[in-house]
């Protein structure tokens, strides 16, 4: 048997090979490498079912697609076939056929249709779904580098409407990225999306505890690719729909800077990343990164860690996108981070005329006394004598006027002012408290990412690393000021109560003026940003940036 060679990675084979077992290729024989003719193929041409197989238009791992025709109907169909070398593999037939089951089952606009499945008369599987023209996502990518903001924002919302669609049916994709995203020309849109390739999808049905035999896959395995891959996925832990929701993160960030947010020279060294490091600033990742506050957030809380941090499900995702495409922030979007705050414009607490709030004298301070002495003295307008010891504090004013008391029984001097007597020294004296002091509230405040220093403005009142506590005037309406590295949030409040929670997400500041009125507390609609916000967020240097990204 000839020696046959893969024209990717020029590796040479001397069994009866027909892929390559490292990239998937179609192998050659010499003469054909050197001349350029493509391979022999024995499916064109032949008939498969009422199927026609006219040219081949597309080739992956365990499968190659052809450009067919119904013979009956004429009309143009595609025919993706699985590999020879994996025919004869149970489990890799299983979860073909499952491709098609899982895809025909959704229905949706924006899914590839199914709709007829086989054997070819040597025993491979095929089935046969609709003819598209257009391109992959993928392709668009690395011709433009990066897509205008609304371009991205429509593309993936689509995704997210169809794999909401899918989610409903039980059925995980797993395996979303560029590749599997094609676009068409359709309803006046050269954007329509439809998604391809549910060879790894998760089926509830399928995939179900309690039905040994059936399950395709199992805890521990790993399916996917591993720039788009969940941290659970890269564990091989658990899986449930939200991994389709951080891959549609992952899929942003490439979108709007040109760049998957983590690479590597190895699989793992990727996986490991997506455990284990923060996604990269988009500024860093591109400096000319044209992306809203809003979009960014977006992305961010998409490519949360943990699986209950993200976007619940696609409708939740599809909302925040729409209204980052507005310019406003969606409530998902800033949920386990508290709402946009205005403050409540209330006053402060009334005071007497001429009056303002008394200073909070340190324990055990006699300030308070010495005031107090001192405001009888100037009310009295007479010269005295005071002393501070343990005894009662006593003033007496023109104590040589003998005077009789008044009609209340206080005593009164010649000019009609009252008279403070000395008390016995025997005598039991209940200590004057004295006016309340001010109504103090303790805010608790947390930051996304933590260690930020915060600050009351125009105060000296300072505390951090987040999370932090900070003691104000209850009802007295303050503006937080939250800095990390190069990342801000400012944040308006009343306090009201003993004591209050609030949380700011921190923006990166890349211009001039005060930071964005960020994120709060407690406020149950949509805010729009304001027009001083920041094009980015989460930078500074509370990120870990591995080596590679340097």
């Amino acid at each position: 048997m000839a020696t046959k060679i893969c024209p990717v990675c020029k590796n040479e084979y001397e069994g009866g090979e027909v892929f390559c077992p490292i990239d998937g290729a179609r192998v050659v024989t010499h003469t054909q490498m050197e001349s350029g003719e493509p391979p022999d193929d024995p499916l064109i041409g032949q008939m498969l079912d009422k199927y026609k197989v006219i040219r081949q238009i597309g080739e992956g791992g365990m499968g190659l697609v052809y450009e067919g025709i119904h013979t009956v109907i004429e009309k143009r169909v595609a025919i993706k076939l699985l590999r020879d070398d994996f025919s004869s593999r149970p489990e890799v037939v299983a979860r073909f056929r499952q491709e098609a089951k899982s895809a025909s089952r959704i229905g949706h606009e924006h899914i590839v249709d199914i709709s007829d499945f086989g054997e070819t008369p040597y025993g491979a599987s095929y089935f046969i779904m609709e003819y598209l023209e257009g391109e992959d996502l993928a392709n668009v990518l690395e011709r433009e580098g990066v897509l205008a903001v609304q371009r991205a924002i429509a593309i993936v919302s689509q995704c997210c409407r169809a794999l909401g669609a899918a989610h409903a049916k039980g059925i995980v994709h797993r395996d979303m990225k560029p590749e599997n995203i094609f676009l068409v020309s359709r309803h006046d849109n050269a954007d329509f999306v439809k998604i391809v390739d549910f060879g790894i999808a998760k089926m509830s049905d399928i995939e179900t505890e309690g039905e040994p035999g059936r399950k395709l896959t199992k805890t521990g395995m790993i399916f996917g690719t591993p720039e788009y891959m969940s941290p659970e996925q890269a564990a091989g832990k658990h899986l449930d729909h939200r991994v389709d929701v951080y891959a549609m993160g992952v899929i942003l960030f490439e979108c709007v800077t040109g760049r998957v947010p983590f690479v590597g020279d190895s699989f793992m060294g990727i996986l490991t990343q997506h455990m284990f490091e923060d996604p990269p600033p988009l500024a860093e990742v591109n400096p000319h990164v044209e992306c809203s506050a809003e979009l960014e957030m977006v992305i961010y809380k998409a490519l949360a860690k943990a699986p209950e941090d993200r976007y619940q499900d696609m409708p939740e995702l599809l909302e925040a996108l729409e209204a980052a495409s507005e310019g406003r922030v969606a409530k998902s979007t800033l949920a386990g981070y508290g709402d946009p705050v205005k403050a409540s414009r209330k006053p402060a607490r009334s005071l007497a005329p001429g009056r303002s709030v008394p200073a909070v004298a340190p324990e055990g301070s006699r300030l308070p006394m010495i005031l107090a002495i001192v405001t009888v003295l100037a009310v009295g307008g007479g010269t005295a004598a005071w002393f501070i010891s343990q005894r009662p504090v006593v003033v007496a004013t023109n104590p040589a006027v003998n005077t009789p008391p008044g009609p209340d029984g206080a005593t009164v001097d010649a000019g009609g002012q009252p008279q403070v007597a000395l008390a016995p020294p025997d005598a039991h004296v209940e200590p004057d408290a004295g006016p309340a002091g001010p109504s103090m509230t303790r805010i608790h405040v947390e930051t996304r990412p933590d260690g930020a220093s915060v600050q009351v403005a125009n105060t000296e009142q300072i505390c951090g690393p987040t999370p932090c506590d900070l003691e104000v005037l209850t009802g007295v309406p303050i503006v937080l000021q939250a800095r990390h590295g190069l990342s801000v949030a400012d944040l308006e409040i009343t306090p009201e109560g003993a004591s209050t929670t609030v949380q700011m997400a921190l923006v990166r500041r890349t211009g001039a003026g005060r930071p964005p009125s960020t994120m709060g507390t407690t406020t149950s609609s949509d805010t729009r940003m304001t027009d001083t916000q920041t094009n980015t967020m989460m930078g500074g240097s509370d990120l870990k940036v591995p080596d590679i990204f340097r």
